[in-house]
């Protein structure tokens, strides 16, 4: 049974950021180096807090040996937990997302006059309307109405398990779907129609699931396509003491520390919380003593090829790259997908379908080549 290996609590936050760096050294190769900046940029930023007198580098710390028990259990085999990890990397959640989301809502630098007048025409509008510039205004909702229309229309693939909300389609066109009258038939209020907007372009961007850069996708279609191979690095042996006691030994000073006071003061399965199926793979402690012996933890994969390739090919169906057209006009957007073609029957099979019926190709009608 995979399980984490029974490594000591870190009790400084010196060994807590080694733990840290070597369990973020067993992820696979492609997703390494953001977890080990992420890790390094936090402890760095830190390291001078003092969490006796700071509340917050507490809390830093609390969240750290949570973060320490995730990946263990990721590594372990715990599937869910590797897919949230997968998805961190990439963008579609977290903190990366919400950076790959502000390149995409950022307006792009003038390159013609054509859109140096457009610039010019929005922000005469803002003087007219009379009101002062928000935060909507420094977004480019026409990029982001484009994205959105193909994240929700036949441009992306089905998503089985996304991470965000689909987007509605009174959604798609904010300003169409704003009030123009109060609930007493008079005029709304150019604030509130304001107020309005601003949430209903907000529950969008929620929603978004922004492009990545063209290298990371490239990398996701050719691992998915078998193009390229990675292995992901074997857990080291754990040290040991040269003078550790004997088996024999261990055994009855293991019986001797045993806490029996906590098992005649609290409920018995919030003592062996820990050794639970569903807490196995967090904490690393197996239940021994149990008649049917040792259990298997729920949600426990063995990697191998090709679960690693189906589970990246989830990742790649919710990614995509934007680029502006070559004539400066509208959006190429491609998503994700993989082509499935039926398997070649080998020679040594050949004559199960001999005489078997061809498909007919479809004709073409006349007037498309």
């Amino acid at each position: 049974m995979s399980r984490p290996p029974p490594l000591p609590h870190p009790t400084t936050t010196l060994h807590l950021y080694r733990h840290l760096l070597r369990e973020s050294s067993y992820l696979p190769v492609l997703i390494r180096p953001f977890f080990d900046e992420r890790i390094t940029t936090r402890f760095r930023a830190h390291r001078a807090s003092d969490p006796s007198s700071c509340p917050q580098t507490a809390t830093r710390l609390k969240r750290a040996h949570h973060d320490l028990r995730y990946l263990r259990a990721a590594n372990a085999g715990d599937l869910p937990r590797m897919r949230r990890i997968l998805l961190l990397a990439f963008g579609r959640t977290g903190a990366k997302r919400r950076q790959l989301l502000t390149e995409l809502l950022e307006p792009d630098t003038p390159s013609s006059d054509e859109e140096l007048q457009k610039y010019i025409n929005k922000a005469r509008a803002i003087v007219k309307e009379g009101r002062k510039p928000d935060w909507l205004d420094n977004w480019d909702t026409e990029k982001l109405k484009a994205f959105v229309r193909s994240q929700t229309g036949g441009d992306a693939p089905p998503i089985v398990n996304r991470p965000k909300p689909e987007i509605t389609n009174h959604q798609l066109a904010p300003e169409r779907y704003v009030p123009k009258e109060n609930i007493w038939g008079g005029p709304l209020n150019e604030k509130v129609k304001r107020t309005k907007l601003k949430k209903t372009y907000k529950q969008v961007a929620e929603k978004v699931l922004p492009p990545v850069p063209r290298e990371e996708w490239e990398l996701l279609r050719d691992l998915v396509n078998k193009k390229e191979e990675w292995e992901v690095p074997k857990r080291r042996t754990v040290g040991r003491l040269i003078w550790a006691k004997s088996d024999d030994k261990s055994k009855e000073g293991a019986a001797l520390d045993w806490n029996w006071q906590r098992y005649a003061t609290q409920p018995i399965w919030l003592v062996d919380r820990q050794k639970s199926r569903r807490n196995m793979l967090l904490s690393g402690q197996v239940d021994e003593d149990l008649p049917m012996g040792e259990q298997q933890p729920i949600n426990c994969h063995r990697y191998t090829p090709r679960l690693w390739r189906r589970t990246l090919e989830q990742v790649w169906r919710m990614t995509a790259v934007m680029e502006r057209k070559k004539d400066g006009k509208g959006w190429e957007i491609e998503w994700g997908q993989k082509k499935y073609e039926p398997p070649v029957a080998p020679s040594a099979d050949l004559e199960f379908f001999e005489g078997a019926p061809v498909r007919a190709e479809p004709k073409k009608k006349k007037g498309k080549q």
